[in-house]
Order: C-alpha cells, then sequence, then structure tokens
C-alpha cells in the first residue's frame, strides 16, 4: 500500500527534482542487498547464441537470479516449436528453465517478478498477450539486444519498430548507428532518464571469437585441400526485406560441388525460410523434403540447421549470402565474403560492411569470384581487416559490460 502511494505521488509530481532524488534513494535502500531477477523470454533456439553470453554472466554473479521462460513460437510449424522447446529444456533444470504452456494453461510472467526482462525479437505478434512489451513494461524494466543487425532503410523499420521500443528501458545496441537512431527518435524520454541506451558491442562477436578453437559438425572427414564454402540465403523473396536468391542458386551450388571435386557446401538457410516458403506458395512441403535429401544423400554438400553455427564460421574458407547479420560475424574470422547483390536502400552501417565485401549480381559473376579466392587471390583482405577492426576493438567483453549496466541500474537507478 505504502509503494503504491509513493509511486502516484511520484506520478503527480514527476518534474520536481527533490521529489525524484527522494524517490531515488528510497528505491536504493529498498534493493540493497537484493539479488535481481532477471527472466529471459525465448523462442528461438538460433538467436539464443546473442544473449548467452549475458545469461551466463549474470549466472556467474552473485547479484542476479535468472530464468529462461520458454514460449511455443507460432511464427514456425508445430513440429519446430517441439525442436525448440526441447533446446531450451537442455539448458538447465526447471529452477532456471520454464515451459511458459503448461497443463493449466500460460504461466504467469508477473507472478515471477522479474526486475527485468530480456526479448530476443522485437515483434510483439509473435507472443500471447500477456508476454507482449506493453503489457510486461507494467511491471518490470524491459531490455532488448538486437537479434540482428538491420542493414537497410526498410528493414529498420521492422527492427526498430516503434510498437516494441516504445516499451523498452535499457536498449543495448549492436552498434553506434542504431544507438543514436534510437536516442534521436526520443531524444526527450531518454535525456529525462525514462529510457537507457548504450553502445558496448554485439555479444555474439565475443561468442564467435571463443568459437575458433571448437569443433564443427561439419568437414570433419573433409582434407585442408577441400574448399569450404558456406552458403546463407534469406528467408524471403520480396525485395524490401533483402530478396533471397534462393530460387536462383538451389541447383546451382550442388551442381557447382560435383563439378568441382575439391569444394565443399555447408548450406545454412535462414530459420523460418522453409516454412516462410511453403506459408507463400513457392514451395510445397513435399518439395523441402526433396531439395534438403540432396544434401543427406550427395558428397561433400551438407544441410545445417543446428542452433549454434559459430565453429562453422570458422571451419569454412568463404561465405557466400544473401542480406543477413551473418556477414556481420563472418568478418570476426576475417575471411572473405560473397554478397549477392539486393536492389535495396542499405543504410550507413551497411555500407561500410559492403566496402569489405565482394558484391556480385549473377551466376556467373559468383563463380567467378569463388575460383579467384579459391586460388589465392583476395584483393579486399587489407579492407576486410579494416571493417572487422571497427566492429571490434574496443568493444571486447560486451556481455559483461552489458551485465554491469544492468547491476548499475537496479542498485542505483
Amino acid at each position: 500500500m505504502q509503494k503504491e502511494v509513493i509511486k502516484n505521488f511520484y506520478h503527480r509530481h514527476m518534474n520536481n527534482r527533490v521529489l525524484k532524488g527522494m524517490l531515488k534513494m528510497y528505491r536504493r535502500g529498498k534493493r540493497r542487498g537484493k539479488k535481481i531477477r532477471v527472466v529471459f523470454l525465448c523462442q528461438m533456439p538460433q538467436l539464443w547464441n546473442k544473449l548467452e553470453g549475458i545469461y551466463q554472466e549474470m549466472q556467474d554473479s552473485p547479484f542476479f537470479t535468472c530464468m529462461i521462460l520458454v514460449v511455443p513460437d507460432v511464427s514456425v510449424a508445430g513440429g519446430h516449436q517441439q525442436e525448440s522447446l526441447q533446446f531450451f529444456r537442455q539448458l538447465g533444470g526447471t529452477d532456471r528453465v520454464r515451459m511458459a504452456q503448461g497443463k493449466d494453461g500460460l504461466l504467469s510472467l508477473q507472478e515471477l517478478q522479474p526486475d527485468y526482462v530480456f526479448y530476443q525479437r522485437p515483434y510483439d505478434h509473435y507472443l500471447p498477450e500477456e508476454y507482449r512489451s506493453y503489457v510486461v513494461a507494467n511491471y518490470a524494466r524491459i531490455c532488448y539486444v538486437p537479434y540482428a543487425y538491420a542493414c537497410t532503410k526498410p528493414v529498420e523499420a521492422s527492427c526498430y519498430n516503434q510498437a516494441f521500443f516504445q516499451n523498452v528501458y535499457l536498449f543495448f545496441a549492436e552498434n553506434s548507428y542504431a544507438g543514436k537512431l534510437m536516442y534521436n527518435r526520443e531524444r526527450e524520454r531518454y535525456r529525462q532518464g525514462q529510457k537507457k541506451v548504450f553502445d558496448l558491442g554485439y555479444p555474439a562477436l565475443d561468442k564467435i571469437q571463443k568459437a575458433e578453437a571448437e569443433n564443427s559438425l561439419f568437414w570433419q572427414g573433409e582434407t585442408k585441400e577441400t574448399w569450404r564454402m558456406l552458403w546463407c540465403p534469406r528467408w524471403t523473396t520480396e525485395q524490401n526485406l533483402g530478396s533471397s536468391h534462393f530460387f536462383d542458386y538451389k541447383e546451382k551450388f550442388p551442381e557447382l560441388v560435383q563439378e568441382e571435386k575439391d569444394y565443399s557446401l555447408v548450406f545454412r538457410p535462414h530459420p523460418m525460410m522453409f516454412d516462410n516458403f511453403v506459408k507463400t506458395g513457392e514451395m510445397t512441403e513435399d518439395e523441402v523434403k526433396s531439395y534438403i535429401s540432396v544434401y543427406e544423400r550427395e558428397e561433400r554438400l551438407f544441410y545445417d540447421k543446428e542452433a549454434d553455427y559459430y565453429a562453422t564460421l570458422w571451419k569454412s574458407d568463404v561465405l557466400i549470402a544473401d542480406l543477413t547479420t551473418v556477414m556481420v560475424e563472418y568478418l570476426v574470422t576475417r575471411k572473405p565474403i560473397i554478397y549477392c547483390v539486393s536492389e535495396i536502400a542499405y543504410n550507413g552501417f551497411m555500407k561500410g560492411i559492403l566496402a569489405g565485401c565482394y558484391c556480385v549480381e549473377s551466376w556467373e559473376e559468383l563463380k567467378d569470384t569463388v575460383s579467384m579466392l579459391q586460388r589465392g587471390q583476395d584483393p579486399l583482405k587489407e579492407k576486410r581487416n579494416a571493417v572487422a577492426d571497427s566492429l571490434l576493438k574496443g568493444k571486447e567483453n560486451a556481455a559483461k559490460a552489458i551485465t554491469e549496466e544492468v547491476k548499475k541500474d537496479f542498485y542505483n537507478g
């Protein structure tokens, strides 16, 4: 009751600096000695590596108590939902991992009494009503680390959609471009301390650097002489969302590997790609199964649907990709990137990334570039290294830095 009286009084006089200071001191006193309760709201195993480092830092800290709440993902097929649930179940016992869906309905997030809630994606419509940001923001502080880099102007509108971000209290931007973009959008709220934005680096890049010594599921039996390609097509053919080249090259890549006996290929599509193509009618389920079977039966062809792919980045020799965050992540390895060009308006951040990539517009150009790199010719190497340096230097240990900011916000905010 006392808490509600203070809260109501504060909102009536929120512009009074003296009262603000008094309330802050009251909060600090109440929180002293209390563990910080953090819930990670998760749906997609493929995105867990963006938050895993933060979760681990908090788990190892005496100041935090953490839980993963696993929510069924309505954006994918039912069978894939079960795979997702099983992935998260393996991360810990019931004290650390809880299933949102139970026999008696959805678990109440509010009853878990979180101080902070981390979201995997900035899209409320994939979540049940009670887990959406505008509901949760009434009793917890929402935190967000982007699951991907927004690389184009059209995609920015989706990745930084206002409906979700207006409820985000702590935004840990993937780069300074995104940080400035969001600050300028709600400048007054940031100035008043109602929201906070930080540019501390991208936790996934730290994890990639640590994965260099790990073993990949692929290429274990391949010789060192084999030229190892990693192909990552986009999930949609819509031009304003990046435009997948899957249908242009889906037959050509297996043929190339069969023709060139010293080539090998791991095919890793976006996790939503096949489900989306079936939904749009661009493929049938039988066509999907038939295509995947090519990679299961032919030599030197592999289909990758694993949640963790960082070791595979290191074991490959070149990345061939449509518009994807994997392009940015791959720069950590400092190996060459071939980008399949899409007619779309790139933002300032992506223009810098593309300066270190080989941009191709046709199959012949792609094949010639692969051949050039396989022969050891890499004219963009120095430029690519400079781009990688701009991403990594001064941004080491991002997960630790983010954890410290949450701790600081709780005890001092």
